[in-house]
């Protein structure tokens, strides 16, 4: 769940950086890197990983298989206020 979390505070500071034309800084922060693969290549990714064919829509995405790396041990909200072991789901609402 932390590296959920991790996750999205680091798109939404690239974001922060993107509207404030810092294109690269952007990248950097949010961990992406510019897609040099065409869109039919896209689509036909997108059919090979909707049928289960993951290994196949990563190649032709010129993808390498990334390792997730287990979150860091540390004290996140949920165990802060005592609700460790509890099942939250997280979500965004348009206001």
């Amino acid at each position: 769940m932390l590296g959920m979390l991790k996750r999205l505070e680091d798109s939404f500071a690239g974001l922060a950086f993107a509207e404030a034309g810092e294109r690269e800084e952007a990248m950097r922060m949010a961990d992406v890197t510019e897609c040099k693969v065409g869109v039919s290549d896209m689509y036909a990714a997108a059919a090979f990983a909707e049928a289960g064919c993951f290994e196949e829509a990563r190649e032709l995405m010129g993808c390498a298989p990334k390792r997730l790396s287990p979150p860091p041990q540390a004290c996140g909200f949920l165990e802060s206020v005592g609700l460790s072991g509890v099942r939250v789901a997280y979500g965004l609402a348009e206001a």
